[in-house]
């Protein structure tokens, strides 16, 4: 065995109370420097190797701290997410957005869901060519134009693209490029019903972006589903059933 290896597992029998990761790749480096050295005939200076690398782990360990209180960096907590059910009298319509590429290859995906989650419709686009904002911004647009064709009188659209909710929330100025469909989605939502958009996270998404993949294996443009695609029937049944999915989010 050699010094390297005897040094680092005397650092790991005492960690000292600094992250094991923050060890572990201090002593990586180091041990490969002082390998080097030992090959190329370079001698050091470090009398102590192992309190070397523990100071060294304080430095840093330290430095991130700061870090973290200058910059406001939350903890992240687990958290388990499902699809969410609406109170009666609600539907609701999930869209997503995909591009391979920014700009790149788009589509997007929609599904209208009854307040116990149970199939209404859904639909499929393929856009083309265009950016991720873009793809999301269609989904939404032809998610207001089905629901409004299906009569519905009360509709959360929930996407999971914290900008485009913004949009909703707080108005886009007129020379953002991508305003005029923006507008476009207003004219629909300023008709003769209620509607509100949301941010989800992506796991509570799962199913749309499945439809929103399966579109770019269709030709160019929309395609609307009355019944439930195979492609991701099972995904539907675990959103209709509470499945959840876990997501680390910043407490």
């Amino acid at each position: 065995m050699t010094f390297e290896k005897i040094d680092v597992m005397l650092i790991f029998k005492d960690m000292g109370g600094y992250a094991w990761s923050t060890l572990f790749a201090m002593s990586c480096w180091w041990g490969w420097k002082w390998r080097c050295w030992y090959v190329f005939g370079k001698t050091g200076l470090c009398q102590d190797r192992v309190k070397f690398v523990k100071d060294l782990a304080k430095d840093v360990s330290m430095a991130h701290e700061k870090s973290k209180a200058k910059t406001g960096t939350r903890a992240r907590t687990e958290q388990q997410i499902a699809w969410e059910p609406l109170e009666g009298g609600w539907l609701k319509m999930n869209t997503d957005g995909a591009s391979k590429g920014n700009p790149g290859a788009a589509a997007a995906g929609g599904v209208l869901s009854d307040e116990v989650g149970a199939w209404v419709c859904g639909f499929s686009l393929n856009l083309g060519i265009c950016s991720a904002p873009l793809a999301e911004l269609w989904g939404v647009y032809y998610g207001l134009y089905l629901a409004w064709e299906k009569r519905v009188s009360r509709l959360e659209i929930e996407v999971d693209s914290e900008m485009v909710a913004g949009f909703f929330k707080t108005w886009i100025n007129e020379s953002h490029p991508l305003s005029f469909l923006v507008r476009l989605c207003y004219g629909f939502i300023s008709r003769d019903w209620i509607v509100r958009v949301t941010h989800v996270y992506r796991e509570a998404n799962c199913v749309v972006d499945a439809l929103a993949n399966h579109a770019f294996s269709l030709p160019f443009g929309f395609f609307s589903f009355t019944s439930t695609p195979a492609e991701i029937s099972a995904l539907l049944l675990g959103d209709v059933n509470g499945s959840t999915r876990v997501r680390f989010v910043r407490s």
